[in-house]
């Protein structure tokens, strides 16, 4: 069986256990389920699953789209709406596909490839955490801010603390989604909020451009 984990978010149950067995055949293993999204979210945290299948509407106050903005793993939608709000919602979560219902499984299968991919090719960091070390992939990392000859890298919900410069750290991460915006800060370009020629906003942080990279920079994320 393939050591790749998923986890699925859907409130139809013939649709959830569809999905289930289909995933199983290909040789995936379905570490969990869910039909709302506050219950998917706290199994998520326990079960890290390597991707998520996500349906937009389901039952509860909170929508797929709602858990996908808050996992950095890759997501796969699933809805029978393709209206223009619903697909800009998603996109902005970076998912790796977006399927409409009726589902086929050729479409499935095509996503789930893709998103492991997604995971194969991700770049990694080794940090040091107290007493161990952990493995960082790219899409953790929001951005990173020099402090004398350190890194702060910061994640969505902590910082982890490196020894490295800037040029270090970007020739091992060697991934394009890496960008030097100023002589203290790297920027992950996919966590990217918002923007202007001066700064750029990750996840509510405001992070300075110097002139001499701005134009470089706002051709990459414009």
């Amino acid at each position: 069986m393939n050591s790749i984990k998923i986890y699925i978010l859907e409130d139809e149950i013939i649709t959830q256990e569809l999905l289930k067995q289909t995933l199983e055949d290909l040789g995936f293993k379905i570490c969990g389920m869910a039909t709302n999204a506050e219950t998917a979210l706290a199994e998520i945290a326990l079960l890290k699953p390597d991707i998520a299948i996500l349906d937009i509407r389901v039952e509860g106050p909170q929508t797929g789209i709602w858990l996908g903005n808050q996992l950095d793993i890759p997501l796969i939608y699933l809805t029978a709406f393709n209206d223009v709000d619903t697909i800009k919602k998603a996109i902005a979560t970076t998912p790796t596909s977006y399927l409409v219902k009726p589902l086929n499984n050729k479409d499935l299968y095509i996503a789930v490839e893709l998103a492991v991919s997604k995971i194969k090719n991700k770049a990694q960091i080794i940090v040091k955490d107290k007493d161990k070390k952990i493995i960082l992939s790219e899409d953790q990392i929001l951005y990173a801010k020099k402090e004398d000859q350190y890194l702060i890298l910061h994640l969505k919900d902590s910082e982890k603390l490196i020894r490295s410069s800037i040029k270090d750290f970007l020739e091992q991460m060697n991934s394009p989604s890496f960008l030097q915006v100023h002589r203290s800060y790297v920027i992950n370009k996919d966590c990217v909020t918002a923007f202007n020629s001066k700064e750029i906003i990750i996840n509510n942080s405001r992070i300075p451009i110097s002139k001499s990279y701005a134009k470089e920079i706002l051709e990459e994320i414009s």
